[in-house]
């Protein structure tokens, strides 16, 4: 009996644990829906090789639009770049591009998506993290 409860007890931090990270099976479409939603996103998070680069993007707002075309801003200076969503070997890819202005170009990768919530989304590459969050 108790290691039968045991079973179960695992089974449900487990469960638990899967709930909050969002589906990793998502759609192209609804990943373009999500970049393209609401006033913009911040980077939330930026891992490159171990090192939390995130203050690199720091006041800037990433508009996604419909044609393919993303613009940082933050208010005095703007980067414009090109984005695609696209599934590959059964993975949903973010590659963006930016032209070498500061650290953008720490951005230009293809992504592998993670996970989506209501106001998050996660990439990664080779252990990288890329994190987007509504504003």
């Amino acid at each position: 009996m108790r290691v039968m409860l045991l079973f179960v007890g695992l089974a449900l931090v487990a469960c638990s644990n899967n709930s909050n990270m969002g589906t990793t099976n998502q759609s192209p479409s609804s990943i373009s829906n999500f970049l393209l939603s609401g006033d913009g996103l911040i980077i939330s998070l930026l891992m490159d090789e171990g090192e939390n680069e995130t203050d690199y993007f720091e006041g800037y707002v990433f508009l996604f639009d419909t044609n393919g075309t993303v613009s940082a801003s933050n208010g005095s200076m703007t980067v414009d770049g090109t984005y695609s969503v696209f599934q590959d070997d059964g993975r949903t890819e973010l590659a963006m591009n930016f032209p070498t202005v500061g650290e953008f170009d720490e951005l230009d990768d293809d992504w592998y998506f993670i996970s989506i919530n209501q106001n998050t989304i996660r990439f990664d590459d080779d252990g990288d993290v890329l994190e987007f969050q509504k504003r």
